[in-house]
């Protein structure tokens, strides 16, 4: 399956307002993508998107079973914005993460990670940095909220990348943590969308960052991405090349076939393209 490669999605914000019904900077120059077009862009964002999530979750496992309690409210806005107890991070952890709802409502399958690197500093402030192992102990399945389309991945597959937590806690309702992490590589899968299925080639780089913070009990979050994939579909006789490139949040370009759309925001994206704005 798509492995050993990133994220994409340009500075996601927790409370961003735009939504898969549209919304967002609509105003931009008309993008002229055929039907055809969008379902390639869409395709090849689903299967990034499996492995950006992979990595998203797996880094969040790793912050929670440091700080359990830190990654709580990022899915779920009514959990307790507290960590519980001391900060506990390890220079050597394994765990294995569960996807599905209500955590992970667009995912499915269980991988296991394991995390090996140095650790500084104590309960109050310090750092871990982690090379991470991903193994997939089931078949796995992403959906793109918006479009529908589907990545899925095979048991046995694997990914790796570099994870870097630094945290500060003075009580439980005021502490900050970052998870940073960088991932480059190339791999293959298969993705759905619109009654076809694609099997996926591509190469990509991304470095993005988590912030988790909570300051006089409010919580906040936030998430960052910069990349480049370029990503081939294959169907049959039938071949797509579809590049996206991520500078900010106001410097996205899709390229499907050598047909350049953009830049673009990421409200444009949204709602031309219709990719996985949920995040």
């Amino acid at each position: 399956m798509f492995y050993k490669i990133a994220m994409w999605t340009a500075a996601l914000v927790a409370g961003l307002a735009v939504g898969c019904g549209g919304g967002g900077d609509t105003a931009a120059p008309l993008v002229s993508a055929d039907p055809a077009q969008k379902a390639e862009a869409q395709s090849a964002s689903a299967a990034g998107g499996a492995v950006e999530h992979t990595a998203e979750y797996s880094a969040d496992a790793l912050v929670e079973s440091g700080a359990p309690g830190a990654t709580s409210c990022k899915t779920d806005p009514s959990a307790p914005t507290g960590t519980t107890g001391t900060l506990n991070f390890q220079a050597s952890v394994t765990l294995t993460v569960t996807l599905g709802a209500p955590n992970h409502p667009n995912a499915s399958g269980q991988f296991q990670v394991t995390a090996t690197g140095t650790l500084t500093g104590n309960a109050q402030g310090g750092q871990a940095a982690y090379a991470v192992q991903v193994l997939w102990l089931t078949d796995g399945a992403f959906t793109d909220p918006c479009s529908g389309a589907q990545a899925r991945i095979t048991a046995g597959s694997q990914e790796s990348f570099s994870v870097t937590v630094q945290w500060t806690k003075t009580d439980d309702q005021n502490w900050s943590i970052q998870a940073t992490y960088d991932l480059s590589g190339a791999g293959s899968g298969t993705v759905t969308n619109q009654g076809r299925t694609w099997d996926v080639t591509g190469t990509v780089t991304a470095h993005a960052s988590e912030a988790f913070s909570c300051t006089a009990g409010t919580y906040a979050f936030t998430l960052s991405v910069n990349g480049l994939r370029s990503i081939v579909l294959t169907s049959g006789a039938e071949v797509h090349t579809v590049t996206i490139s991520i500078e900010s949040l106001s410097q996205i370009l899709v390229d499907v076939d050598g047909v350049t759309f953009g830049p673009l925001t990421l409200g444009q994206i949204i709602f031309w393209f219709a990719l996985d704005c949920a995040g």
